[in-house]
């Protein structure tokens, strides 16, 4: 028997025919979802389409479930990603974290990014297996290594002191943090180039070069990251006043509260 077969073979035994509906309480539901990890089939920026909508606005979750089995039984990676990642979270339909564990490795060792950086989440949060941030950390390269940009700013967290358990045996490494960031902002991870510029900017475990800081922080806003675009309007605050309006109103658009503030202190200012 062939390994594809092998694999159609094990993932019909562990796919179940139906799924069991959560029960209808939905603002306990949301409460309990935890959000771990990331779909396959991600809506483009500004754009519904995508899994999490399909599902949000599914009126039979058991014919949505019904398809991607399917795919997943015809060898589609992505689907087995997916099915993975909501029995891992327990939205949709009751989660099962043992059975989520086997369908993410199945899909990591097929090549999925997602899968790998799932994987990660799964040990970092300890969703069904014992925290583990030296695991969690392995997936994450792994991620990385298969594309997937948003597994550099996981690594470079996961090496900050702030996050980490007292209890793991982890060694926290704040140069190893930035080498991560570091990492994804050359990459053209956004997150990324946000910590990357700040961190230039104030000298954080970095000789301090406003150059460089600016020029980071600057292509994080231009890709949407809101606390990017309030890190230029301070600056800007009291060195250049076209350039700090021109952020401040941007950040404004993006939703801060921060450059809102801002703009009400300069209009009741002599």
């Amino acid at each position: 028997m062939s390994a594809a077969s092998n694999i159609h073979s094990l993932l019909a035994r562990l796919l179940p025919a139906r799924i069991a509906p959560v029960p209808a309480r939905p603002r306990q539901r949301q409460r309990l979802f935890a959000g771990v990890g990331m779909p396959s089939q991600r809506a483009p920026l500004g754009e519904r389409f995508g899994l999490v909508s399909r599902l949000d606005e599914a009126v039979d979750l058991q014919a949505v479930y019904s398809d991607l089995r399917r795919l997943a039984l015809e060898g589609n990676v992505a689907a087995l990603n997916d099915l993975g990642w909501i029995w891992l979270n327990g939205k949709y339909w009751i989660a099962d974290t043992q059975l989520a564990g086997h369908l993410l490795r199945m899909a990591a060792l097929q090549g999925s990014a997602a899968a790998w950086f799932n994987l990660g989440q799964q040990h970092y949060f300890g969703k069904g297996v014992e925290v583990s941030y030296e695991q969690a950390a392995e997936c994450y390269r792994q991620a990385f290594e298969r594309g997937m940009l948003h597994a550099a700013a996981a690594l470079g967290d996961l090496y900050e002191e702030e996050i980490c358990d007292a209890e793991q045996d982890w060694q926290v490494d704040l140069v190893e943090a930035l080498r991560w960031f570091m990492k994804g902002a050359k990459r053209g991870e956004a997150r990324c180039r946000f910590e990357v510029g700040y961190r230039f900017l104030h000298g954080l475990y970095v000789q301090s070069d406003s150059k460089a800081g600016l020029y980071w922080l600057e292509l994080a806003a231009a890709a949407g990251v809101m606390q990017a675009a309030e890190e230029l309007a301070v600056h800007y605050s009291s060195r250049d006043a076209a350039r700090y309006l021109d952020w401040r109103d941007q950040a404004i658009l993006m939703g801060s509260n921060l450059a809102l503030t801002m703009k009400l202190e300069d209009q009741i200012q002599p």
